[in-house]
């Protein structure tokens, strides 16, 4: 191909030639971007309003969808676009809070953001670890039931008196009968451990600080084999871990007759500390109602978790001493009764898929004095250990636990000449008590086989006493079923033999493995209930329960049945030989139960028809304890302004009397033991609570009136003496008891 001769082009044409190739190489134009404005963010922490806790998970979103979550510390950080960024934080148990935030470009802006807890719901628990678990027929009380039920001033451990199947003979004391047992054959525990009380002597409060406990479950009877050493009813209370979401956490009560404090705070390594105490003096509003009564009272409540691992240590104080002008008796000398007991526990548990396994160790200081200051001092040592494993169809649980302990002989009072070495008896003589348990159970779920909810469980529990030369064993079988064949029906029922060792009628601190000479205690006991699911949140139980008792340790309430009541066992002296007699009886009846756990109005309608006969002397009678008719009807209302209204009312048919008779001529004594009832007795109590919440401490007040009826609470009858005759005059019965009305104002500070 000839060559091109770029000579002879025109300059125009060598233009034109090398348009398209210059075209090509010639770089594009930048393009036109609108210059963005530079992000800004928002960071901070999420607090609950009126104190300094953290809100660990709080969701804090933005209109344009920009998200951020709180970590354990409440903080969190937020990219945002610059101007009027509008934002929504949410959390559980707390009220939405929203606000506009204005954002110029490039701000980094610091904020605390606090929310609203939703209308009572600030008593969370938080849950360390695994506890093995019960079965059996319970009642469980969560949240405000417990720390604002109305009738229990404040404290959650009164509120059993409400609950159906139970009995309280004096209202104004922490006595309660179970379905026809004794007072005596009551067990409580707190934390898994065994604790003498669970309420003060006398007053209305119990011996743990109320914020404290997170929950309880009342077992009435028919329970599994994880329970033992006791005969009638179970009260199992847990207390709560210190709170982990605020560096420290506290609150400070006081009311007419006692002042409460709580702390709680974070400590390293993600442990948590919850401390609580209180001291009562109640004699000032005793004294209007009765002179010379003196009573005073404390405890303290002391818990540290980390991880699986919790310390705690507890301890209660009860003090009352009456002098002879409260008593119209003669002299110059005081009645004195003191109480006292202390725990430390030392509790690991842990949880590895399907396997629980929980362990502690106990030990404890218990004194007890009455009357002339003559008492007992109990030092103990204990440790427990349990495994459950749950597996498709199975779930197998078994424990050990055990006790040593050593009982003395001790004087708390100075006054020498008052002290009588003999007057408790058996009740103080020095001793060296073991006991040692354990128990296996399985639990067979039939989900598959009926295709509907239904179990049945399998348990046997054996415990061995020894004291003083001598050796108890019981072995207890027992059986539970379950069974719901539509959504809101369930079957359910129990049966089983439940065993103890002697124990005084009363529960008292440091009376306990004592007297095995007089054999066991034993119940064999059974039950079958329906339950209905019904709208709204609420369920309805029918029970129907027979105990049969065998050689149980009664109290003698009334002295003048003399001529009617078995005489004391020739094997114990003093006091328990006193107020004690062993016999034979039975408790059956119905408990029908109607309740509502959530929404604005909650409570429980609680009916028990009852009877409960004890085969005295002269044969087959009713019980001192028996009441036949027993109602409690308890309701909560939550009102605006951060209000609870609370009511409760009971009503129980007197319990029996004996009115015996006289033949002048022969001055014979005769008649049926309890032949007579003491009158009805209607009690309404009302509970009003109010809450404001500033932005870094909140205030409560509370109003509570117990027994506005101001009825009279009768404890005991006597006879007047024919002044010529010189004989009780049994057909003029004079009831010994006092009318009461306790009001109750207090105030509470929280930070």
């Amino acid at each position: 191909m000839r060559a091109l001769n770029l000579r002879w082009l025109a300059p125009g044409a060598l233009l034109v030639l090398l348009a398209p190739s210059m075209a090509a190489a010639a770089p594009e134009p930048p393009p036109v971007v609108a210059k963005a404005p530079i992000a800004s963010r928002i960071t901070g922490q999420i607090l609950e309003r009126g104190s300094a806790v953290a809100i660990v998970g709080a969701e804090l979103v933005t209109a344009n969808g920009e998200l951020a979550t709180t970590d354990a510390q409440g903080r969190f950080t937020v990219e945002v676009a610059p101007g009027d960024v509008a934002l929504v934080v949410r959390a559980p148990g707390f009220e939405p809070f929203k606000l506009v935030e204005k954002m110029p470009p490039n701000t980094v802006r610091t904020v605390e953001y606090r929310l609203m807890p939703e209308a009572h719901a600030r008593y969370r628990s938080t849950i360390r670890g695994a506890s093995v678990p019960h079965e059996g027929e319970r009642f469980t009380l969560r949240e405000e039931e417990l720390q604002q039920a109305p009738g229990a001033a404040g404290d959650p451990m009164r509120v059993i008196a409400s609950l159906p199947g139970v009995l309280a003979p004096v209202p104004v004391l922490p006595i309660y009968v179970i379905r026809g047992g004794s007072p005596g054959m009551n067990g409580f525990f707190l934390d898994g451990m065994r604790v003498p009380e669970l309420f003060h002597l006398v007053f209305v409060d119990g011996v743990v600080h109320p914020h404290m406990v997170s929950s309880i479950d009342f077992y009435p009877g028919s329970y599994d084999a994880t329970f033992g050493r006791y005969a009638s009813g179970i009260v199992d209370a847990q207390t709560r871990s210190g709170r982990s979401d605020a560096p420290m956490h506290g609150e400070l009560e006081l009311r007419l007759y006692d002042a409460s404090a709580l702390i709680e705070a974070r400590l390293p390594a993600g442990a948590t500390l919850i401390a609580a105490g209180r001291y009562g003096y109640p004699s000032p509003i005793i004294g209007l109602v009765q002179p010379g009564v003196d009573l005073n009272y404390w405890d303290y409540q002391l818990r540290v978790d980390w991880h699986g691992l919790t310390v705690e240590a507890i301890g209660a104080y009860d003090s009352l001493v009456i002098s002879p002008a409260a008593t119209g008796g003669g002299g110059n000398t005081n009645v004195q009764v003191l109480t006292t007991f202390h725990r430390i526990q030392i509790r690991e548990r842990w949880r590895s898929g399907r396997l629980s396994v929980e362990a502690a160790i106990v030990g404890g200081l218990d004194q007890m004095a009455v009357f002339s200051g003559q008492g007992v001092e109990k030092l103990g040592l204990s440790a427990r250990a349990a495994a459950h494993l749950r597996l498709s169809r199975f779930a197998l649980s078994a424990g050990l636990d055990g006790e040593l302990s050593r009982f003395s002989a001790s004087n708390f009072t100075t006054d020498q000449n008052r002290a009588a070495p003999d007057e408790l008896g058996d009740l103080a003589g020095n001793r060296d008590g073991v006991v040692a348990g354990g128990y296996a159970q399985a639990q067979l779920s039939l989900d598959d086989v009926l295709h509907r909810p239904a179990s049945v469980t399998l348990g046997v529990r054996t415990d061995v006493y020894h004291a003083n030369s001598v050796t108890l064993m019981g072995v207890d079988p027992r059986i539970l079923a379950r069974y719901a064949p539509q959504r809101w029906l369930e079957f359910f029922g129990g049966f089983g033999q439940y065993s103890q060792p002697p124990s005084f009628p009363v529960p008292l601190p440091g009376i306990d493995t004592f007297a095995l000479q007089l054999g066991l205690q034993k119940s064999i006991q059974g039950s079958v209930g329906i339950r209905l699911n019904l709208p709204e949140s609420v369920y309805a139980t029918l029970t129907g329960y027979y105990g049969r008792f065998y050689n149980i340790n009664d109290v003698v309430l009334d002295f003048s049945s003399a001529a009617c009541t078995s005489a004391p066992p020739e094997s114990i002296s003093g006091l328990a030989a006193y107020v004690t007699r062993q016999v034979d009886g039975e408790g059956f009846g119905m408990e029908l139960l109607l309740r509502r756990s959530l929404g604005t109005v909650t409570g429980w309608l609680a009916y028990t028809l009852s009877r409960s006969q004890r085969n005295y002397s002269c044969g087959l009678a009713p019980s001192d304890f028996d009441q036949t008719h027993v109602l409690n009807g308890v309701v909560q209302v939550k009102l605006p302004w951060r209000m609870v209204a609370g009511l409760k009312v009971a009503f129980s048919t007197g319990r029996p009397y004996t009115q015996l008779s006289v033949d002048l001529a022969t001055l014979t004594v005769s008649g049926q033991r309890n032949n007579q009832r003491l009158p009805t007795y209607l009690q309404i109590d009302l509970r009003l609570d109010r809450e404001w919440i500033f932005r870094r401490w909140a205030l409560s007040i509370f109003l509570e009136v117990l027994n506005v009826t101001y009825s009279e609470t009768i404890y005991g009858v006597t006879f007047p003496t024919d002044p010529v005759l010189m004989i009780p005059q049994y057909d003029m019965p004079q009831f010994q008891g006092f009318k009461w009305v306790l009001p109750s104002i207090g105030a509470r500070g929280r930070f």
